[in-house]
C-alpha cells in the first residue's frame, strides 16, 4: 500500500469526525510517512511501518469524547479567575519552553506536573472546608438544645451556627465537585496528548555499517532510538 492509498482509506474511515479534524489526522500521518521517506525508508515499507488505515482509525476513534456541552456563564467565570491565578505559573511554562526549546520537553513536563499538583490543591481545599463545616454544623445543632435551658440566646446562636455551617457544606461540596470534574477533564485530556506524543512517533533511521566498509540506511522504530 503506498501513501495516497492509505491515506485515501484512512480518510474514508474517520468521514465520521469533523472535517478539520480529519484533515489534522491525516495530515500527521502524512507527514510522518514523508519524514520516513526522506530519511531513506521505501514508500511501502514507510506505510507498513506505521500500521494499518484501520487500527489507526480504531485508535482515534476510540479517544474521541463524547459532544461538549455548552460552557455555562458561571463556568466560563471560574474558568477566568483559574487562569488569571495560575497566569505566572502557566506564564513561567510558556516562557521556559520557547526560550530553551524541545531539549528540556521533560522539563517542561515536570512543570506541568507542579501546575496540577498546584490546582488540585483546589478541590481538595474546599472539600476540607466541606467536611468541616459538615462536622461543625452537626456539633452545633445537636448541641444547641441543651446549651438553649441554660441560656436561650447562646443555644440560638449556636443553632444558628450549625445552619450557617450547614449551607457552607453544601455551598463547597458543590464547588468541589464541579471542580473536581472541570480537572478531571483537563487531566484526562492530557494523558491521551502524552500517550500520542510518545507513542504514534514510530519511524527513525538509523545507519549501519556493512563488514564490506558500506553504509546502509534501514528503518528503526522511535523505541529503538538511543
Amino acid at each position: 500500500m503506498n501513501k495516497l492509498e492509505f491515506l485515501a482509506r484512512l480518510e474514508k474511515l474517520l468521514k465520521g469526525l469533523p472535517k478539520k479534524e480529519r484533515e489534522t489526522h491525516l495530515s500527521y500521518y502524512r507527514e510522518m510517512i514523508e519524514d520516513a521517506i526522506e530519511d531513506g525508508c521505501a514508500e511501502e515499507e514507510a506505510v507498513a511501518r506505521i500500521g494499518s488505515p484501520g487500527e489507526i482509525a480504531e485508535q482515534i476513534l476510540s479517544e474521541q469524547e463524547t459532544p461538549a456541552k455548552p460552557v455555562s456563564a458561571g463556568k466560563k467565570i471560574v474558568i477566568a479567575i483559574l487562569l488569571i491565578i495560575g497566569s505566572p505559573l502557566w506564564g513561567s511554562i510558556l516562557l521556559a519552553a520557547a526560550a530553551l526549546g524541545d531539549g528540556v520537553l521533560i522539563t517542561v513536563l515536570a512543570l506541568v506536573l507542579c501546575a496540577y499538583i498546584v490546582i488540585w490543591c483546589l478541590p481538595v481545599t474546599t472539600g476540607a472546608l466541606s467536611l468541616a463545616c459538615l462536622l461543625l454544623a452537626v456539633v452545633s445543632t445537636v448541641g444547641a438544645f441543651p446549651v438553649f435551658f441554660h441560656n436561650a440566646a447562646l443555644g440560638v446562636l449556636q443553632f444558628g451556627i450549625g445552619i450557617l455551617s450547614a449551607g457552607i457544606f453544601i455551598l463547597a461540596g458543590y464547588l468541589t465537585l464541579l471542580l473536581g470534574q472541570f480537572f478531571i477533564g483537563i487531566t484526562i485530556r492530557f494523558s491521551r496528548w502524552l500517550k500520542r506524543l510518545f507513542t504514534r512517533k514510530k519511524n527513525m533511521v538509523k545507519k549501519e555499517v556493512t563488514p564490506q566498509g558500506d553504509t546502509i540506511m534501514t528503518c528503526k522504530t522511535w523505541s529503538e532510538r538511543r
